[in-house]
């Protein structure tokens, strides 16, 4: 009895040991996981704004990608990114005007507010000849507004308030001379500049742009990098931007993809949210898609009518997208082990039936 009872003793230790020495292994695999996924997050949202290549975390490009093609998805799913209100709680509003599918809503409030010493400072980019919204910021607010694009031939003084120039945004890592859609023509190169290359030239150094309007065809995405990972977003006070997921409109290649994720990713971290989001179409010409943004886009002609601003400080407590931070580590096996994340793929080229 006694040496049956040292051995079950003996053995009980063993076993004792076995799970003492398993809870060890998981418990410094979850806290390697947890550095991980704390090093790679803060990583990648750091070294976004140094502008080099090898900075942007994780370096494989096919998980990059995948994180990519999460990031803008975000963007597109109403509630999925940050939503923040305008001033008083007021819901953004529409200014109307002649051409429907050119009305974008805004914080209206945000510009009435405003002391009557303090005038409002608008710059709209990618205006193609018309500049009917630009004149009814100026009536209805008595703001200052700037008119911009590379394509027009327009007269300085084309309204009272508004003045034009033809010059057009050139954002970071996209040449917008070879973006544009099949309605207007190529773009000058020459003709583009900075944000801050244009803010200095009207004389505007050191005030703030209550509003930027972007139509600018596919240059948004790389002027919003530049905007947002350098930390020239803080001299806007409202980003109103038509975002295009076309091919020649910005997204033709996996660098752009990278490119736009990037942007989001900057404005996240400048802690941006969205006001308004409503969804419209581009012309039946420009609905070809990288494969990648057809895992983004939510129906055949999408585009995004998105106006942003920033979050106020009680709100500032978002920290990555709902399946980034979860989904790090996963994400990391799955591509050591040549499994990538399944994404619905909108289906823009219906195959045609026989006859």
């Amino acid at each position: 009895m006694l040496i049956k009872s040292k051995k079950h003793l003996a053995a009980s230790s063993f076993c004792g040991l076995l799970l003492l020495f398993g809870a060890i292994v998981t418990l410094l695999t979850l806290l390697t996981t947890m550095s991980m996924m704390k090093n790679m997050e803060s990583g990648y949202f750091n070294n976004l704004c140094s502008h080099t290549p090898e900075a942007v975390a994780p370096r494989n490009l096919r998980l990059r990608l995948s994180h990519a093609v999460s990031t803008l998805r975000c963007l597109t799913i109403p509630k999925c990114y940050p939503t923040v209100r305008c001033l008083d709680d007021k819901a953004p509003m529409q200014i109307p005007i002649r051409h429907e599918w050119e009305q974008q809503a805004f914080c209206v409030s945000d510009l009435t507010e405003k002391s009557s010493d303090d005038k409002c400072l608008i710059y709209s980019f990618g205006i193609n000849g018309s500049t009917e919204w630009e004149e009814k910021m100026h009536e209805e607010f008595g703001c200052e507004v700037f008119a911009f694009d590379p394509t027009s031939k327009l007269p300085r003084d084309v309204a009272p308030g508004v003045t034009f120039h033809e010059i057009g945004l050139q954002g970071d890592e996209v040449d917008v001379s070879k973006t544009h859609s099949h309605q207007y023509d190529a773009l000058d190169a020459s003709k583009l500049l900075t944000l801050g290359e244009i803010i200095d030239q009207m004389g505007h150094t050191g005030r703030k742009i209550d509003v930027l309007r972007l139509d600018c065809e596919g240059c948004e995405w790389g002027v919003l990098k530049q905007l947002a990972c350098s930390g020239e977003s803080e001299l806007v006070e409202q980003l109103m931007v038509e975002m295009h997921f076309q091919k020649n409109l910005g997204l033709s290649t996996d660098e752009d993809i990278l490119t736009a994720a990037d942007a989001i990713a900057c404005l996240e971290r400048e802690h941006w949210g969205v006001a308004s989001m409503e969804v419209s179409g581009c012309g039946p010409a420009d609905a070809q898609y990288h494969e990648l943004a057809l895992k983004i886009i939510r129906g055949p002609f999408f585009l995004l009518y998105v106006t942003m601003k920033r979050l106020p400080e009680e709100q500032q407590v978002w920290h990555g997208y709902p399946n980034h931070a979860t989904s790090y580590a996963h994400i990391v096996s799955n591509v050591a082990n040549n499994v990538l994340p399944e994404y619905e793929t909108y289906d823009v080229y219906p195959t045609k039936e026989k006859d």
